[in-house]
């Protein structure tokens, strides 16, 4: 009889710690123990992808392929896996160039990575097999990624087309990936699931991923491993469960009972759950509990992570107190989108259009971009059929009107092109970050740090120091922008460093006459008037990147633009004011 092992790809560094701490987790957390970790016998690491990097670039400082470059050197043993998606690398838009996911590929490769998980919803195929070609042409392993959500679309024979879209690509596909973002998978419908996935997969290996959001995960996992799935996705003590992933340890103790063997190295990976038990102590980051059952998580689907979002966008607005009738229409926009997956960028489209409604009290009065290209279908087939009165309100929205005939301006723009755009003097790496993070500096070949590194949220006793650090800035972490404030701290050994603490008794600013507020946090990306330009109500007069989707913010009122106020790449709050028009 053939041996029963299972094994595990390592999500401390990438799914974990962007569960729950907002993909904060510096290098320097991580390379103390780098070592140790390569010794635990993980089948491969994962580190952050696209949004992971833009936020280690803008709010800790770092320079992301030096991270790569390291791990890749302190852990030989251990392949490192990243994710990409086809259409974007760090935002929802779908007008990425190609040519810069294809280098992104290739960079990541000789930077460090042997493993690339392919996120992607089965609605653009010669697109995956475009850059899967890429993958595995560069050396590299590619996983397919199935996505799951539960809805009445979402049948069993909708998971066996799904897996033979896959399955057809058997030639550039190392492993087929179930991923339940949401943690809405309950031990039954696993079981449904993976019965209609094994059956249609020819053969691939399935990887299994769910979250714990509704406590749920550790037995779906039990169920996994009956199927016969051997490769299970874990984080390790500290870092799991919560809103994460299953611990490394529950799963695998679990599956001992149950007559599995693994090559996991006990003690090291007790030193490795003991390390970030300590990281998270000290800098004052949450570890994972157990997650209560609730049943109308089933209904709504919403992240984790965009549940903060949600709460922190309403309560900056003084509108917190919506959040219930937030949350239900959620359930009845998504049924009306035809029933996209909760996942980035469908949940995002979801959350940001019932916000709208709730907010402008007239449902379908305003649509981001992203929503208004998904009901022209330039993201795919939905899952199920539009609502066709929810399509026709919107459509009849002058945004809409500008959008459908909308073409790509960007996807095959060539290197020379974004090399003349960002600069011919810039390095192939410094050239991906420059048109991943907008308003990104360099000098002298190296990325300027925008901000000195935050230190998680210790409060320690403030000290007087001549050295002049920022005391307040936005960070946006993954869409999510938050207010923080810089206070000097002694670090122990008699020198400065900065600690971050959210600032959540927001200062009102008073607004001139003729104001404009921006009405939502986000990155400003570009303004449509200028100073003297005569606007009437309705007027669009700057695009607002708000939870990585674009935002047009109309005039309240008729007048002449008087003053700009904010800088174009400026990262913005709701209550500022961007302009006068009077």
């Amino acid at each position: 009889m053939d041996e029963k092992k299972i094994t595990f790809v390592d999500q401390t560094f990438r799914d974990a710690q962007q569960s729950l701490w907002g993909f904060t987790m510096r290098t320097d957390h991580i390379t103390p123990i780098a070592e140790v970790m390569d010794q635990v016998g993980f089948k491969s690491i994962g580190t952050v992808g696209g949004h992971g990097m833009t936020v280690q670039t803008r709010i800790l400082g770092e320079d992301p392929w030096e991270r790569i470059r390291l791990l890749s050197k302190m852990m030989p043993n251990t392949p490192l896996e990243t994710s990409f998606m086809i259409a974007s690398l760090a935002s929802f838009d779908i007008d990425t160039p190609r040519s810069i996911i294809e280098l992104w590929i290739k960079r990541c490769v000789a930077n460090g990575i042997r493993s690339f998980w392919n996120c992607d919803y089965q609605t653009d195929m010669e697109t995956v097999r475009y850059f899967s070609e890429i993958a595995k042409n560069e050396g590299a392993k590619n996983v397919g990624g199935l996505m799951y959500t539960f809805s009445p679309a979402h049948d069993s024979e909708h998971w066996a087309r799904k897996t033979r879209m896959i399955a057809e690509m058997k030639d550039l596909v190392d492993s087929i990936r179930i991923e339940d973002a949401g943690g809405v998978l309950t031990p039954q419908r696993t079981r449904e699931l993976l019965k209609a996935v094994l059956e249609n997969c020819d053969g691939i290996p399935i990887e299994f991923h769910s979250h714990c959001n509704m406590g749920l995960a550790p037995l779906c996992y039990l169920e996994a491993i009956k199927a016969g799935v051997t490769i299970l996705h874990t984080a390790v003590g500290p870092l799991g469960n919560g809103t994460s992933l299953p611990t490394t340890e529950s799963i695998l103790r679990n599956a001992k009972r149950m007559g599995y063997t693994s090559d996991i190295d006990e003690d090291a990976l007790a030193e490795v759950s003991a390390h970030f038990y300590k990281i998270a102590e000290e800098e004052g980051l949450p570890v994972g509990v157990p997650m209560e059952y609730d049943m109308y998580y089933f209904e709504h689907q919403v992240p984790g992570g965009m549940m903060t979002n949600l709460k922190r966008q309403l309560s900056e607005i003084g509108k917190g107190e919506l959040l219930d009738q937030v949350l239900e229409e959620i359930i009845r926009v998504r049924e009306e989108f035809g029933y996209p997956v909760m996942a980035t960028p469908y949940s995002q489209m979801v959350g940001a259009q019932a916000v709208e409604n709730i907010l402008s009290g007239e449902r379908y009065k305003n649509s981001a971009d992203e929503a208004i290209k998904y009901i022209l279908g330039f993201y795919g087939e939905a899952a199920g059929p539009i609502d066709q009165n929810v399509k026709d309100k919107i459509m009849a929205l002058p945004r809409a009107q500008e959008l459908a005939d909308w073409q790509p301006q960007g996807r095959f723009k060539s290197l020379d092109a974004l090399r003349e755009e960002f600069g011919n003097d810039l390095s192939d790496d410094n050239l991906i970050l420059r048109a991943m993070v907008p308003g990104l500096s360099f000098k002298n070949g190296k990325m300027k740090k925008p901000i000195n590194k935050p230190i998680g949220n210790r409060t320690q006793k403030p000290v007087s120091t001549d050295n002049h650090l920022p005391q307040e800035f936005s960070v946006d972490v993954d869409g999510e922008v938050f207010s923080v404030k810089i206070t000097p701290v002694m670090n122990g050994n008699g020198d400065v460093s900065a600690s971050v603490q959210a600032d959540n008794a927001k200062q009102t600013k008073e607004v001139p006459e003729g104001g404009v507020v921006a009405g939502m946090s986000g990155l400003l990306l570009s303004y449509k008037v200028k100073v003297g330009d005569n606007v009437d109500t309705g007027d669009t007069l700057a695009t607002i990147e708000a939870m990585k989707m674009m935002r047009q913010l109309n005039s309240p009122h008729s007048g002449v633009v008087k003053e700009i106020l904010a800088i174009e790449g400026e990262t913005i709050e709701s209550h500022d004011v961007l302009m006068v028009v009077k």
